[in-house]
C-alpha cells in the first residue's frame, strides 16, 4: 500500500497561483473566478483530510488518473487530499474498502468499470453490489482498451489471429478475476473460436513487464498503461476494443471492424463515494469535480493519459449510468455463464 498526500495550498502557494491567474488572458480569468464563486463550501470536515482510494498500484494508468485529479481537488477546496493505493482482487480490495467507509465524503474512489461493475458480476460472493455500493459522484472521463502483443510477435489483427488459431489457444494477461482484461480477452477467445488461457496478475505493470517477456500472447488493456511501452517499441497494438476508433490511435481499427462484434468496452473513469452518502455532500463533490476538469492544466494531464474528458451533468445522472452499466454487463456476463467464471 502506497499513498501520497496533496496538503491544503498554503497563504504562499495561493499568492503565488493569484499572480499567475492575473497574467493570464482575461475572459477564461473571470469564468473561472465566476464559478469558483458559486461551488459549494463547508461540505467536508475541516481539519480532517480526504482520502482518494485507488485500487491498482502507484504507477498504473488509474494511479495517474486519480493524482491528476487529487491535486486539482486539493487546491479548489483548499483541503488535504491523500491518494492511497490498495492495489489486488482486480481493483476489489479498494473498493470494498470505500463502500464499508464512513458516509462523511471523506472517502473517495476513483473508479473504473471493471472494479466498480464487471467484478461484483463476475466474482462469487460479490464483494459489494454496483449499484447500492456506493454513492457515485460523477465521470471524469472515457478511454479505450487497447490489444497488445509483444514486440516480436505479430505486427498485424490478420497476422495474431491466424498465429492463435493454427495452435488453437491463446494466452491473454489480466489484472486480475473480474477485471476489463479478464472480460474482453475471454471474448476474444471465444469469437475466435480457440481455448483461452487467463494469466492474472496483481496490476497492470506487472502484466505488461510478462507481456514484453513474451511469457503471455496478448492482452487489452486501458490505453493510458502502454504509451512508454510503444514508444519504446517493447509492445506492438494491434486495435482498440471501443466503438469506433480512438482519436488518440486513429491508425489502430476496432475489433468490430475484424469481426469481432462482442469485444467492445468503453472504459471508462469515475468518482464515488461511501455508500448512502448525503445529497450536500455528493453534490459537493460533484460540481467541484466538474469545476476541476475543465482546467486547462487537468485537460492536458489527462489527455497525456489518453483520457477523453466526459463530465456527467449531475450526480444523479451519474448513477443512472452506472446502473444502465451494471444491467448490460449483467447480461453478457449471464450470457457466458459459468465458461467466464471459471476461466
Amino acid at each position: 500500500m502506497s499513498t501520497h498526500a496533496f496538503p491544503a495550498p498554503s497563504r504562499r502557494q495561493w499568492l503565488q497561483w493569484s499572480v499567475a491567474g492575473a497574467v493570464a488572458a482575461a475572459s477564461p480569468l473571470l469564468a473561472r473566478q465566476s464559478q469558483a464563486a458559486t461551488l459549494p463550501a463547508n461540505f467536508l470536515n475541516a481539519g480532517k483530510p480526504v482520502t482518494l482510494v485507488v485500487g491498482g498500484p502507484a504507477g498504473g494508468a488509474t494511479d495517474g488518473v486519480a493524482r491528476v485529479v487529487a491535486q486539482e481537488l486539493s487546491k479548489s477546496l483548499a483541503h488535504e487530499i491523500v491518494v492511497e493505493n490498495k492495489a489486488g482482487a482486480s481493483g476489489t480490495i479498494g473498493s470494498k474498502f470505500v463502500s464499508q467507509a464512513r458516509n462523511d465524503g471523506h472517502t473517495l474512489l476513483l473508479g473504473q468499470i471493471a472494479p466498480n461493475v464487471l467484478a461484483p458480476l463476475m466474482q462469487n460472493p460479490r464483494p459489494y453490489d454496483p449499484v447500492s455500493g456506493f454513492t457515485p459522484i460523477g465521470q471524469i472521463g472515457n478511454t479505450a482498451s487497447v490489444l497488445v502483443v509483444p514486440a516480436g510477435g505479430p505486427r498485424t489483427l490478420k497476422e495474431a489471429f491466424a498465429q492463435w488459431k493454427r495452435k488453437g489457444s491463446l494466452s491473454y494477461a489480466s489484472t486480475g478475476q473480474g477485471s476489463g482484461a479478464h472480460l474482453l480477452g475471454h471474448l476474444l477467445a471465444n469469437e475466435l473460436g480457440v481455448q483461452g488461457l487467463h494469466v492474472p496478475y496483481r496490476g497492470s505493470p506487472f502484466a505488461l513487464q510478462d507481456l514484453v517477456g513474451g511469457r503471455v500472447d496478448c492482452m487489452l488493456v486501458t490505453a493510458g498503461a502502454i504509451g512508454s511501452y510503444i514508444d519504446a517499441k517493447k509492445l506492438q497494438a494491434l486495435a482498440v476494443a471501443s466503438q469506433s476508433r480512438s482519436r488518440f490511435y486513429p491508425s489502430l481499427p476496432t475489433l468490430r471492424e475484424s469481426g469481432l462484434q462482442s469485444v467492445v468496452n468503453e472504459g471508462w473513469f469515475g468518482l464515488f463515494t461511501s455508500a448512502q452518502t448525503p445529497a450536500p455532500i455528493a453534490h459537493g463533490w460533484h460540481a467541484h469535480l466538474n469545476a476541476a476538469l475543465q482546467s486547462p492544466t487537468v485537460v492536458k494531464q489527462l489527455e497525456s493519459l489518453v483520457v477523453d474528458i466526459a463530465p456527467s451533468a449531475s450526480y444523479s445522472a451519474y448513477a443512472s449510468f452506472i446502473r444502465h452499466e451494471t444491467e448490460h454487463w449483467g447480461r453478457v456476463v449471464g450470457q457466458m455463464g459459468d465458461s467466464l467464471r471459471s476461466a
